[in-house]
């Protein structure tokens, strides 16, 4: 299952549903954090900026996977989305914005 999450896609609709099933706001749960290294100092790349990253924890995943699943098939369960074996899903992200 491939999906592909772009955050301006999403209704109002699906934000006040992803918070409600999450505790997060989308922009929180999405959001690109400093990779920090082994003293707690942010990882720079070759350019010496910060590099970023974005980690979902599943159960922002599983919101994900479920709001996306519902615009296809309006059937799509919450419970459909946590059965949906993570070795078959192809998640793409925006890139992030080194200013970000």
């Amino acid at each position: 299952m491939h999906i592909s999450f772009d955050p301006k896609s999403l209704t109002l609709g699906d934000m006040v549903l992803f918070k409600d099933k999450t505790g997060l706001s989308v922009q929180d749960a999405f959001k690109a954090k400093p990779v920090l290294d082994d003293s707690g100092l942010p990882e720079k790349d070759e350019k010496g900026r910060p590099i970023r990253r974005v980690d979902l924890d599943p159960l922002s995943l599983v919101a994900l996977v479920w709001l996306i699943g519902r615009k296809e098939n309006p059937d799509f369960s919450f419970d459909d989305a946590m059965n949906v074996p993570a070795v078959e899903l192809d998640v793409s992200l925006p890139e992030a914005d080194p200013k970000d």
